[in-house]
């Protein structure tokens, strides 16, 4: 049967189940073809698609002389689809002043911050690389950051990317405020999102291998100076802040343990573990209501596993992937108990570990500012081999 017979959505069925490498290839089969691959309404229904349900992991780590790679894995795949990418600043005498933060990802899109100016965007499949201008709304007078905590999301209602600048600001008295400024892809622009006092800073902003956002809404965790943790969250949608109570450990004293937030199962979730011992158990909360700390369900207990160090996210149907103490990536099935070292071609020293689903969604940004796409972007991402 000639092509051109094909019905219209047989052939859309068919292109939704194929990988990202393979339509961008097709993108030159025809025009009908390329409006059809670049449509947002098909990039949406590839994304969720029958054949794109599988996540690969994207790993951040150090290589020798503390060079900082993100790998690609993916293992459900052939070996040779894996994918290592170096990060390296365009001034080839530069050195980075922190090692990148990767935030999401947001159907297939991941924000980096360098934990200094530089916030970009990056989508791995199509290699869009985009670096948001700087912002020019004012910060409160005489008040300047100290600390950062960077979000990021998808607002659904309105197909916006957003990217959330929340930062503690030192003020003369030594008195701490919050400010925050929120990006939009759509309009490629930033803008004050205003606080509130309810939301003012409660301690320090702690590294997270995991900020997540579930369904547009962002949330990392505070400590203040009494060990106590506080989560808070962001709507992207709502443009609101949400703050909610760690649960009570069931009696043990916060100080006894930490932890770190994740994503399972479309849900937010808090894995607790205990700051000691070379055999250590996690507890799984997750949490029914933003802001509403009575809505905690302990969901899960691990453990105890001999060798476990820290919980780095959780993968496909809800396994735990965590670092051992021999700096070896491992995941735990809670289903059967088990255990199992993955395969990561030589990786070690992690920074993070995130699930990852590919997709075809590009980054144009806005048109309104035609020069932003002429600056130089400050670090560069380079696909490299296995020896970098």
């Amino acid at each position: 049967m000639p092509m051109v017979d094909f019905p219209a959505d047989a052939i859309q069925e068919i292109l939704s189940r194929l990988p990202v490498k393979s339509l961008a290839r097709f993108k030159c089969v025809s025009k009908s073809w390329l409006d059809l691959i670049t449509n947002p309404h098909f990039i949406i229904r590839h994304f969720i698609g029958k054949n794109n349900n599988h996540e690969s992991l994207l790993i951040s780590h150090l290589r020798p002389g503390k060079r900082q790679v993100l790998s690609l894995l993916c293992h459900e795949a052939p070996e040779t689809e894996s994918k290592c990418f170096r990060l390296s600043y365009a001034n080839p005498n530069g050195e980075f002043r922190s090692y990148v933060q990767i935030i999401g990802p947001c159907q297939g899109v991941f924000c980096l911050f360098d934990g200094k100016d530089n916030i970009l965007l990056w989508n791995p499949e199509t290699r869009d690389l985009k670096l948001l201008p700087q912002s020019h709304v004012e910060p409160p007078t005489n008040a300047y950051p100290f600390d950062i905590c960077v979000g990021f999301g998808f607002d659904a209602k309105n197909d916006d990317y957003k990217v959330l600048a929340y930062k503690h600001m030192c003020l003369p008295s030594s008195a701490t405020i919050a400010h925050a400024e929120m990006y939009s892809l759509k309009t490629n622009k930033w803008r004050e999102v205003d606080v509130g006092e309810e939301f003012q800073p409660t301690g320090n902003l702690p590294h997270s291998p995991c900020n997540p956002s579930i369904d547009g809404v962002f949330s990392w965790f505070e400590i203040d100076n009494h060990v106590e943790k506080v989560i808070f969250s962001f709507d992207m949608k709502k443009e609101v802040f949400m703050k909610t109570q760690f649960p009570d450990y069931d009696g043990i004293p916060s100080k006894r343990v930490t932890g770190c937030l994740a994503s399972l199962r479309s849900s937010l979730a808090f894995i607790q573990y205990p700051l000691e011992g070379i055999s250590r158990s996690f507890d799984v909360w997750v949490l029914g209501e933003y802001a509403v700390r009575e809505s905690w369900t302990k969901q899960l207990s691990i453990g105890p596993i001999l060798g476990a160090r820290a919980p780095l996210a959780f993968w496909k149907n809800g396994e735990l992937l965590f670092e051992d103490t021999r700096r070896k990536l491992v995941s735990y099935d809670p289903i059967t108990q088990d255990t199992k070292e993955l395969e990561t071609r030589g990786v070690e020293h992690f920074l993070q570990v995130v699930p990852y689903k590919e997709s075809l969604v590009r980054l144009q940004g806005s048109d309104e500012d035609p020069e932003q796409d002429q600056v130089e972007v400050p670090f560069s991402i380079c696909e490299c081999g296995d020896d970098v």
